[in-house]
């Protein structure tokens, strides 16, 4: 997992090493801090300083005063150099922790940002129908997820420094008591063995809470999603309700964990301790008199003990943590696996145009296995002509345009573009010369200037714009926007009304100026006046373009040049408007349940 993250960041073997570095000098003063806890105590046992005269670990402390004089200066004046050294030795290790600290987080923030750019990067390049089977509510959860990852780092990192911490602390303790530090090693495997259980908890909780943020994420963006309909049956209070529901639901997991790992540090800190003192208790019995220097000794002992419970506490939590966070970072680890993920696979040439057709030969697609969507379908769409797609809704007409656009992938071979095989052709240069107005609105929560010119390399001027939208009949509209092309839309549109937001979106795809244009169901919110406006302009102003028109209603598709008819995944029928009416086919059938058997947009 480490090593996927530290991919992810793009990181340095020197960031690692910094923070390292510092760990040791800070672990170096904590030698010095705690070290001198050793002659203290020894001098508090001897009634003074004078056995640093032959000590080889501290004898230099008698160097740092001037030698001669009063024995009892002597020794006051060592006690406050000894002090001093201690309080400068703490300044020392707060100074270094804090640069640590500083530089760890500027750090962490660097790859913090990386690794959510690289996640979300990743999703992006997910196929359509990756996306049609998650929630996006769930997805958006497991983005949000990435953030945790330099935790993973901290943990690592953490447990390095507290492991360098508690050696110093333990070699002082080794010096004051040798048994007295066994006895402290040996209750350590007692606390692990509480945590154990504690831990598989904690991992048991973790997952749950997982679950249920994800559950918290696609309940609201549902919601906000789909407020109006909300709103139009009067489900605000059970929408609400369902939404406390889940809320209350995570509040108690996390009263849950916090009522069993919350006990784990006290009842680790009360069993050692009590374990010390009981065990000096003994010794004191055993040896049936009063050391004032033991008592010392003892006393010192104890103060390294407590500065030792974080550290201890820092590395037995490391499992607990572990098992926290991990329920997390796999689920953003399966984002970076292929399995499952639908990607459509970019080629290595640039498409520079269609110059003669789309052959599409023996095509087949599935949304979902065994329910096939396409089934063999064989068509020629010629290029610089109009070609239109009619059938039943659910007859694959919306797919089939799809995998032309390279929305999803296709099988090899079965979708050629004057005849080089659409998988040749890097999928941003396809995208570059191809447009596609889907019959679902696109719109994002932004002014209608930013609508229009999204995905476009520079913004057409405003009277570029303007002389558009008044080609597709928006003039209205803009007179009544208070900010013309400046206003905000709303989300997903939604100021605006449905024929407004599909013009607004053929308005996008026409200042492309592409070479392939898809239409589908995109004036299917539009009268019969306005709809022969558009169609007029898309006309101008494709002119010499190969224009792919997907409609139900049939008075739209009367412009093409070819019709296809398809049913049940297949195209059964192809030819002009008058060869389809005469052959009395598929065309015929679905014509004559518009028009009648009479009735028709050609009189």
């Amino acid at each position: 997992m480490l090593r996927l993250y530290w991919g992810l960041a793009r990181a340095r073997p020197s960031e690692l090493a910094i923070p390292a570095f510092l760990v040791f000098v800070g672990g170096a003063f904590d030698a010095l801090t705690f070290g001198l806890l050793i002659p203290l105590t020894h001098a508090v046992a001897e009634g003074g300083f004078g056995f640093l005269e032959s000590s080889m670990a501290f004898g230099w402390l008698g160097r740092l005063v001037p030698a001669g004089g009063d024995a009892g200066f002597r020794d006051r004046a060592l006690l406050i150099v000894i002090l001093g050294l201690i309080v400068a030795g703490r300044i020392a290790v707060l100074t270094t922790e804090y640069v640590r600290n500083v530089w760890v987080a500027a750090r962490n923030e660097r790859y913090r940002v990386r690794v959510g750019e690289s996640t979300f990067r990743r999703v992006l390049g997910f196929g359509r129908q990756y996306f049609n089977r998650r929630s996006m509510g769930e997805l958006d959860a497991e983005i949000g997820w990435a953030a945790a990852a330099p935790e993973l780092l901290n943990l690592a990192e953490g447990l390095f420094q507290r492991a360098i911490r508690f050696l110093v602390k333990l070699t002082v303790m080794v010096a004051l008591s040798v048994p007295l530090t066994l006895v402290f090693v040996l209750t350590i495997p007692l606390v692990l063995l509480l945590l154990r259980r504690v831990r598989r908890f904690a991992q048991a909780v973790a997952e749950e809470t997982a679950g249920v943020e994800r559950k918290v994420r696609r309940e609201v963006l549902d919601l906000l999603y789909t407020m109006p309909l909300v709103k139009a049956f009067s489900r605000e209070e059970r929408a609400a309700r369902t939404h406390s529901e889940i809320l209350r639901s995570a509040q108690g997991l996390a009263v849950r964990r916090e009522r069993s790992v919350g006990l784990r540090w006290p009842l680790s800190e009360i069993i050692i301790l009590v374990t010390m003192i009981g065990v000096q208790g003994a010794m004191i019995l055993v040896a049936g008199d009063f050391v004032p220097g033991e008592l010392g000794r003892f006393a010192a002992f104890l103060l390294l003990l407590q500065q030792s419970f974080p550290d201890v506490n820092g590395l037995l939590a490391a499992g607990v943590s572990l098992s926290e966070l991990m329920p997390k970072l796999d689920t953003v680890a399966t984002l970076f696996s292929d399995e499952g993920k639908e990607v459509v696979i970019s080629g290595p040439h640039q498409f520079e145009g269609l110059q003669r057709e789309i052959r599409v030969r023996g095509l087949s697609f599935s949304h979902t296995p065994g329910v096939p969507v396409l089934q063999g379908v064989d068509a020629t769409i010629p290029a610089r002509m109009v070609t239109a797609i009619v059938g039943a809704s659910g007859s694959g007409k919306t797919t089939f345009v799809d995998l032309i656009a390279r929305l999803y992938e296709c099988p090899r071979g079965t979708i050629l573009m004057d005849g080089r095989d659409v998988h040749e052709f890097s999928i941003p240069s396809l995208h570059r010369r191809m447009a596609l107005v889907s019959q679902d609105n696109w719109l994002l929560n932004r002014s209608l200037r930013e609508n229009l010119c999204f995905g476009l390399e520079s913004s057409p001027g405003d009277d570029q714009l303007l002389d558009l939208l008044e080609g597709l009949a928006l003039e209205d509209l803009l007179a009544r926007l208070p900010a013309g092309l400046d206003t905000e839309v709303g989300d997903r549109g939604v100021r605006l009304s449905g024929g407004q937001r599909q013009r607004i979106d053929i308005a996008r795809a026409l200042l492309c100026k592409p070479d392939v244009m898809i239409l589908d169901e995109a004036t299917s919110a539009l009268d019969s006046v306005v709809e022969r406006r558009v169609i007029e302009t898309v006309q101008e102003r494709l002119a010499g373009s190969t224009v792919i028109l997907i409609a139900h209603r049939l008075s739209t598709v009367r412009v093409a040049d070819l019709i296809l008819v398809m049913r049940d995944g297949r195209i059964v029928e192809g030819g002009t408007w008058g060869e389809l009416l005469q052959r009395e086919g598929a065309f015929f059938e679905l014509h004559r349940a518009q028009f009648g058997r009479t009735g028709s947009p050609a009189g």
